[in-house]
Formats: C-alpha cells, sequence, structure tokens
C-alpha cells in the first residue's frame, strides 16, 4: 500500500504511526515544511516542502487566512508533482489545520484520506482566559478562520480522528459524532522511571512548556516560586522543554520572559531557578526522572504529550484541574490537581507534597506507578499505531 502523511513538521506527531507503516512494508512518503535536518525515520521517505511566503499585511485575520491559502497551494503543487510521476497514494494521513491537506481530495480523489482533527474554536474554550468577561467580537475572527480548515478537512475525509474526548467535544454536533479518538502516544519504552539513590534527601521541581504559551500556565507558576523557595531551602526549581537547535529564537524569547515574569528573589534563591530552555530528549527526560514533584498546567487546549511523558517516567505530577487534564489525571490516584489559577493554592499544595515527598514515600511509589500503568495501557506510542492503523484497516475494508 502507499501511504502518503502530510504535516507541517517532520514526524511531529505522526512519528510511531509513519515508522509502523514503514516497517509493516507500504511505501510511505512524508511531505513536511519543518523538522530536525538529520532526523530520519526507517521505511519512510521524505520530502520536503517550501514554507509559503508570509503575509505582509497588518490584519491578523488576512495573514492567517492567506498563510493558509499558500501552504494549500505549495502542497497542492507538490501532490500534482507527485500525481505526475504516478505517485497515488492509497491512503493520506494528514493534520486539519496545518492548511496543506487542503487539496488531497481535488487532487488524490481515490485515496482514503485521514483527518488528525486538532482542534477546534469555541466560545467557551477560547474564553478560557476572559474568566467569565465579555469579550469583543473581534476576538473571535482568527478562531473563525482557523475553523474553516478544520471545516473542510473533515468535510472531505473519509475518516477522522482526534487526541482527546475534550477535543472531539469541541466541534459542532454534525462533526463530532464522526470522529474518533486515538492519541498518538507517548514512546513509554524511553520515558520510563529510572529513580538515582544520589538524588536522595534533594527536592526537584521541574516544569517543562515553551515560557511564552500562555496557556501552559508559567505565569500562574511563576507566582508559586517565592513562596516555595522560601519554605524548602534544598528545592531546586528546573524549566525546560525538549527541543533543538531551531528552536533558539523561542530560547532566547523565554529568557527574556524568565527574567521579567520571576518576581524579585533573593540571590540565594534565585540561583535555585534554572532555565535549561530546549534540550536534547535525553536530558528531557533524566530532568523529569529526577524529579520530585512535576508541574502541568494546560489551559483547556490541544492536549500535549509533555504530561503523558512525565507520568511514564513514574514522576509525581500536580497539574491543572482543566477539562483535557482530568481525562487523564485523577486526583489521588495518578496524580495531583490544583486550580489552574490559584497561585496560592497551587504553591501550598506543591510544598505539602515535597515535604510529604519522604515519609509519604509508600503511597507516592503507588501514585507513580498507576501513573505510568495508565499511560502504558492507554496512551504507548506502540500499541496506539496498532490502533489507529486496524482502525484505519477496517475503515478502509468497510469502504
Amino acid at each position: 500500500m502507499r501511504v502518503l502523511f502530510l504535516n507541517s513538521v517532520f514526524p511531529g506527531q505522526f512519528r510511531a504511526l509513519a515508522r509502523a507503516y514503514g516497517a509493516a512494508g507500504h511505501t510511505v512518503l512524508f511531505l513536511a515544511e519543518g523538522g530536525q535536518k538529520n532526523s530520519v525515520l526507517p521505511g519512510v521517505r521524505r520530502l520536503r516542502l517550501a514554507p509559503p511566503t508570509p503575509w505582509t499585511g497588518t490584519d491578523v485575520v488576512e495573514r492567517e487566512c492567506v498563510l493558509l491559502l499558500r501552504r494549500g497551494a505549495r502542497a497542492g503543487n507538490a501532490l500534482l508533482g507527485l500525481r505526475k510521476q504516478g505517485f497515488v497514494p492509497d491512503l493520506v494521513i494528514a493534520a486539519a489545520s496545518m492548511g496543506g491537506s487542503f487539496y488531497v481530495r481535488d487532487i488524490f480523489p481515490t485515496a482514503f484520506y485521514v483527518c488528525y482533527g486538532d482542534w477546534f474554536h469555541t466560545r467557551e474554550s477560547s474564553g478560557f482566559f476572559a474568566r467569565g468577561r465579555q469579550r469583543p467580537a473581534v476576538d473571535f475572527a482568527p478562531a473563525r478562520v482557523h475553523n474553516l480548515w478544520e471545516y473542510n478537512a473533515l468535510g472531505d475525509c473519509n475518516l477522522a480522528v482526534t487526541s482527546s474526548l475534550w477535543q472531539r467535544d469541541q466541534y459542532p454536533a454534525l462533526l463530532r459524532q464522526g470522529i474518533r479518538v486515538v492519541h498518538v502516544g507517548v514512546n513509554t519504552r524511553f520515558f520510563s522511571p529510572q529513580r538515582d539513590d544520589s538524588d536522595a534527601g534533594r527536592e526537584l521541581v521541574t516544569y517543562c512548556a515553551p515560557l511564552h504559551d500562555p496557556a501552559r500556565g508559567f505565569a500562574q507558576f511563576s507566582r508559586c516560586l517565592p513562596y516555595i523557595l522560601a519554605r524548602r531551602p534544598n528545592c531546586l526549581v528546573v524549566l525546560a522543554w525538549p527541543g533543538n537547535s531551531q528552536m533558539q529564537g523561542a530560547y532566547a524569547h523565554s529568557t527574556a520572559l524568565m527574567q521579567h515574569m520571576i518576581p524579585d528573589l533573593p540571590a540565594a534563591q534565585r540561583t535555585r531557578v534554572r532555565l535549561l530552555g530546549p534540550c536534547r530528549p535525553e536530558d528531557y527526560r533524566d530532568a523529569l526522572r529526577r524529579s520530585t514533584v512535576h508541574v502541568y498546567l494546560a489551559a483547556p487546549h490541544v492536549f500535549s504529550t509533555g504530561l503523558l511523558e512525565a507520568m511514564a517516567c513514574g514522576t509525581l505530577v500536580l497539574a491543572s484541574d482543566t477539562p483535557s487534564v482530568r481525562e487523564v489525571v485523577r486526583d489521588g490516584d495518578n496524580g495531583f490537581l490544583c486550580d489552574f489559577w490559584d497561585s496560592d493554592g497551587m504553591a501550598q499544595r506543591l510544598v505539602r507534597l515535597l515535604a510529604a515527598s519522604g515519609s509519604a514515600a509508600a503511597g507516592f511509589t503507588r501514585i507513580r506507578r498507576q501513573a505510568r500503568q495508565m499511560v502504558c495501557e492507554g496512551y504507548d506510542a506502540e500499541r496506539q499505531a496498532v490502533r489507529f492503523m486496524d482502525l484505519v484497516a477496517a475503515e478502509m475494508a468497510n469502504r
């Protein structure tokens, strides 16, 4: 079978799935704009797509619309080139929101088209940061444009898939009823526990997310630091996320943001807050393994893999009590929950967890084990790839 992947980056969320199709002996092509230069997947041929020329206008909505249309045109021309060379895929798997799959149905009308739905903007979800306040109608214009691409992809595809029940529920009822939920999963063999006895007596709090993304709550977390550092003199706070050299611009931005957002701290305390920024996957994983408590905050939006990676490492997690997170974390069973907006309550609970990390070791060990077990059973990347492939095969057979 001939399989074509379309995504903004290579391999991104489709790493395990593309590898699985390649390993099964299928002819697999992967069309993407970005990604690590030396990244290779056995059995997968990577095709580079030039990014669209940026729109120079000042209107945010026009910029979003033109960018996606140009991306769709670039990808469409590449698909026409493949068809001219004789490559007609049996199966196309594409991320809905990137715009690159805009002309898939026109160019490859006989292909079985699988759309991976990312996020459908609603007034409820996008109003999270308004906290009940009325928002001007113009705020919803960019979201409306974004939704056009989701409508187009889900209307054209043979099978629609998304990552979580919460994400599925954001779509209108007519679209929602046909969407299946299969998370891409995480590599649980790589993200695995490995406790280090030399870390005994040391407390490490990790926060792993780009600091400039308001949906990841760094502003709320930063307000916890004076309380935590004052009450836990042996505590070190590490800010990091997996990345590569292409993210140095974001790292510089996050460094400036950290200096601005972290309140004035005594010099002795300030040295205990360290920004690793984008780091090698091995360094990122080692930070999770050594962490006493990992803080994961997320507004009701796309469900990221960072939470699953920490839980797969057997890390004790304190996560925000928001809908997408509650789908995974059960308070007191496989992790702990806190109010996204209540920095004082978050800080107090974090200090209590740090203080109990020694005396409550047996109870916490159970929670860590249950966290990893939940990820291995429901979100292991290899298992999820098999589930995805079985679903696609069944739907193709029905067709």
